[in-house]
């Protein structure tokens, strides 16, 4: 990929573009087999880490309570929205300048973006934590404990996430994401089945944690053993660079953020903690979808466009752009029929009579949910263009469009109106960035 500043001119960098290309080509009956097992696997293994977290969802709502529920959501929330707040945007530099990096040069990139987290979570997680805990109740002290450290673990989990895919380590990218959001949900389900006491919000951040600690663990483990812990470098002029050519992305990924999440606080503040819990259970239903598509489709297909992008070739890139979107297209629509048909069993398992008068709310989620995880293929496009004001410009308005339908309509329409409000503003999201991608592509 064609960084900003500090690209690579080795031979691995031509590599990547050329093989970016390539998978755009008309290939052998056995390369084109292999992605297709390839994206199997990877939807299978983040499939796996859904269903957990579905079952976890489930089990909260069956055995525990909808307010349980709500808080757990909101924390999950917490988890997204802090590497977007603290994330100042780097991620975007930091994995365009990875893509044909040597492995020097990518440890040192992830070192000092790895080190920028750190240090920013050193100065504000505590202030955050002691500011819960004089507004908190004294017994929610251990969970403001437990919450922050979390938080600090799936930011630094998240950065080395988007690093390892831009080195187009897909495989092992997604089985860190699995033993880290997928695995401790079905210990904790058949540990808390046996020990009635563990079923509290305590318990389940405690396993969440454990899983955190063991991954930071393997990394650590991998990185004594190959002798990458002799390549730690935080670079000062590095972080410099990140954090002016970040700012853009950091405006989008707020945007981003607020847009996709902050409806859950919004449905909390008018509708009040049990409807958040309704809300939350249809929309990790309905998010699976997109959690699928964008971890198995949409990001492994990313650096292949930047590739393509950077060769210049038109009728490749559209070629590639193409390709991807009907990829993208087919996997969402083909998914959101299976959830479709999935709910009403998992209705009559749970037989709760307060989620089966919304189910009309879940169908306006999902049909909100494609149209957004096809829209997220349009962003790859501006991305390898280095549209990054656009995005960002997108991403606001995103995220106000999604306030302003949210608080007008979820007071007066309840659960449906907060419904409507996602699926307008995924339309509006859906016509703005094809529009703006189509015009990349003339």
């Amino acid at each position: 990929m064609k960084a900003d500043a500090s690209v690579a001119t080795d031979s691995s960098a031509a590599m990547a573009s050329e093989a970016g290309v390539d998978a755009y080509a008309p290939a052998p009956g056995g390369r084109s087999f292999k992605k297709l097992f390839l994206t199997l696997f990877l939807l299978g293994l983040r499939a796996g880490g859904l269903a957990s977290k579905f079952l976890l969802t489930l089990f909260i709502a069956k055995e525990m309570s909808l307010s349980d529920l709500g808080l757990y959501g909101l924390i999950a929330v917490g988890a997204t929205i802090v590497p977007s707040l603290l994330g100042l945007g780097l991620n975007g530099p930091a994995g365009r300048n990875c893509v044909g990096a040597s492995t020097a040069q990518g440890i040192r990139i992830a070192c000092t973006r790895v080190g920028i987290t750190l240090a920013l979570h050193a100065v504000l997680t505590p202030l955050a934590a002691i500011g819960l805990a004089f507004w908190l109740p004294s017994t929610d002290l251990l969970l403001i404990l437990l919450v922050s450290a979390i938080l600090i673990l799936e930011n630094i989990s998240s950065d080395l996430n988007t690093l390892l895919m831009a080195r187009f380590r897909t495989t092992f990218a997604a089985t860190l994401l699995f033993l880290r959001s997928g695995a401790w949900p079905l210990v904790f389900i058949v540990c808390a089945w046996f020990e009635p006491q563990l079923r509290t919000v305590h318990g389940i951040m405690a396993f969440w944690l454990a899983a955190l600690l063991a991954v930071m663990l393997l990394l650590a483990g991998l990185s004594l053993s190959r002798g990458y812990h002799t390549l730690l470098h935080f670079d000062r002029s590095l972080a410099r660079e990140l954090l002016v050519r970040g700012r853009n992305f950091y405006v989008a990924e707020i945007g981003n953020a607020g847009a996709l999440y902050s409806d859950r606080f919004l449905v909390s503040t008018f509708l009040g903690l049990e409807a958040t819990g309704i809300y939350t259970f249809f929309w990790s239903l309905t998010n699976a979808v997109n959690n699928l598509v964008f971890t198995a489709v949409t990001n492994p297909l990313a650096p292949r466009i930047i590739a393509a992008v950077n060769e210049g070739i038109k009728p490749a890139i559209r070629a590639a752009c193409a390709k991807m979107f009907k990829e993208v297209g087919l996997w969402s629509i083909g998914l959101a029929i299976f959830m479709a048909t999935l709910l009403p069993w998992v209705l009559h398992y749970l037989n709760n009579a307060k989620l089966d008068q919304h189910q009309l709310v879940f169908a306006l989620m999902l049909g909100a949910t494609v149209l957004r995880t096809i829209s997220e293929a349009a962003d790859n496009v501006l991305y390898a263009h280095h549209q990054d004001r656009r995005i960002a410009a997108i991403s606001i308005c995103a995220m106000v469009v999604s306030a302003l339908l949210i608080s007008a309509m979820a007071p007066f329409l309840g659960l449906l109106g907060a419904a409507m409000a996602m699926l307008g503003a995924a339309l509006f999201v859906f016509t703005l960035r094809g529009m703006t991608a189509r015009g990349l592509l003339r």
